[in-house]
């Protein structure tokens, strides 16, 4: 798979202010109270997903008229003929997007509380559960608006100011190159996106694809079959005499273990992943990639070379997953759980941990001193 990457906005903005918007309400309406039950949490989500939508369509549809007013928007993007068919007014569209999102929202809350066993949360597990469901929101919202805009019946090459066609051109044939996508096993399916300039994030469809829901099939498949693996050698699965495979749950004090040996197997193969992808964009871009190229002093004191950069980032997973998991259990009231819970819980924590951590490496790779290493 290919993520693109044009010039459009910078949505870190929308994000950080409705995930503290939405923070803040949970001080406001449970800093004194004992927690929350499902009923709360099913109307949260319901406020939630229309606060966001609204606060993150003005923003990006402020961002974007002005970049189209100034001939910026990008010259190449995805089309849709579905979401041309969404309206362009920002008002509609967001009604639109809160009556889906809300939606969406509800319902897979609803299933995570049900799953887990989460039928009430004290006030620090329910601010931590808010901060995760309210930023993944925030940031589907973002994706789903800007697509929407960045379609041409509303972004078309009109608005495009003549002397920037050329610059945008070039800009695009260099960094579209950077988004092959890296898809690792166990599933800790990672995105080498790069980001090489403070305008520049990745942009991509947010539309459901049967693509995603294979990949998630195959995260949680594997991540059953690893487990399997795992619990025959640690003795956490037993063979019975019928020939049946019995899984214990995986317990509190247990759970650091299972954290070191993810950590290790998703350190070694997301880490080559990524430098492998990045090396075949530096080697095929040849010296264009250094006019996007950086040099940040905080990520220029990682190692250049391979070997030692797949070890400091496996050895930094081991540690935060062995710490990273039991803690999320003790937080949300976990004593042990069932295999299938664990199954969908490593799952989820694979692609939270996996997706930030491809873009740091990518942002490595995208350093002066890392391109001119590989060159």
């Amino acid at each position: 798979m290919k993520n693109v990457q044009l010039p459009y906005i910078d949505n870190a903005k929308a994000v950080l202010v409705t995930v503290a918007i939405n923070l803040g309400v949970v001080f406001v309406f449970n800093w004194r109270s004992d927690g929350v039950n499902f009923q709360d949490v099913l109307w949260d989500s319901l406020i939630c997903a229309v606060i966001t939508t609204i606060i993150n369509m003005w923003i990006v549809f402020s961002g974007l008229k002005k970049l189209r007013a100034a001939g910026q928007m990008p010259l190449q993007a995805p089309v849709s003929s579905f979401m041309q068919r969404l309206p362009q007014h920002p008002f509609a569209l967001g009604i639109v997007c809160a009556v889906v999102f809300a939606a969406l929202t509800v319902g897979v809350n609803a299933l995570i509380i049900w799953f887990f066993d989460l039928q009430t949360m004290t006030f620090a597990p329910w601010m931590v559960y808010k901060l995760i469901y309210a930023t993944v929101l925030s940031i589907k919202i973002v994706e789903f608006c800007i697509f929407r805009y960045v379609q041409p019946d509303w972004a078309n090459s009109k608005h495009v100011a003549p002397h920037s066609r050329a610059a945008s051109q070039r800009q695009h044939n260099v960094i579209a190159n950077c988004g092959e996508q890296t898809a690792t096993s166990p599933r800790t399916d990672g995105e080498a996106a790069s980001e090489t300039a403070p305008a520049m994030q990745a942009i991509k469809n947010p539309l459901p694809k049967i693509s995603v829901f294979k990949e998630m099939y195959g995260s949680v498949t594997g991540n059953i079959a690893l487990n399997i693996i795992i619990g025959s050698i640690l003795g956490g699965a037993v063979t019975r005499a019928d020939g049946s495979v019995v899984i214990f749950p995986t317990t509190v004090e247990g759970i650091p273990i299972s954290g070191l040996i993810f950590g290790c197997i998703t350190g070694i193969l997301l880490t080559n992943g990524v430098l492998k992808a990045m090396k075949a964009v530096i080697i095929t871009s040849g010296s264009a990639i250094l006019e996007t190229a950086t040099r940040n002093r905080w990520l220029t004191w990682m190692p250049k070379r391979k070997g030692l950069l797949v070890c400091l980032i496996t050895c930094s997973v081991m540690i935060f997953s062995a710490v990273a998991l039991p803690a999320i259990m003790h937080l949300f009231g976990k004593a042990f759980l069932n295999f299938f819970q664990f199954s969908i819980f490593i799952t989820v924590y694979a692609s939270m941990i996996c997706k930030p951590l491809s873009y740091v490496l990518v942002k490595r790779c995208m350093q002066e001193d890392y391109i001119k290493n590989e060159q």
